[in-house]
């Protein structure tokens, strides 16, 4: 989300850059215009190209990251690593179920005692 405004920012910059040099030495306003002109368009194509390069580059990061885990995984354990990952899955919903249902007992009891003491 942070890359959205790179593009708009570096052509702003250069705009920014060349104005003052025109200013300072006092081209003609049509001439300067133009200038400023070519380059936001040119600045704002290389920012896009920017912001196209660094997502992509780290987009690959952690993939690479992933990849290097299941590896060390499929070392240690032996097994694939989609097999792995279904088992994690398995048992972090195992431990949610199991938590539910103490809950669920605890609401029962609750409202058991309630009812006893009306």
């Amino acid at each position: 989300m942070r890359l959205k405004y790179l593009p708009a920012l570096i052509m702003l910059l250069a705009g920014a850059i060349i104005s003052i040099i025109d200013i300072i030495h006092k081209v003609e306003l049509f001439a300067a215009l133009k200038r400023l002109l070519l380059v936001l368009v040119l600045f704002y194509i290389l920012g896009l190209i920017a912001k196209a390069l660094i997502e992509k580059a780290l987009q690959e990061r952690p993939m690479e990251k992933q990849d290097a885990e299941a590896e060390e995984n499929m070392e240690e354990t032996g097994q694939d690593p989609q097999k792995a990952e279904e088992e994690k899955k398995e048992k972090s919903s195992e431990k949610g179920n199991d938590i539910r249902k103490e809950r669920l007992s605890e609401n029962n009891s609750d409202l058991r005692k309630e009812n006893k003491e009306r």
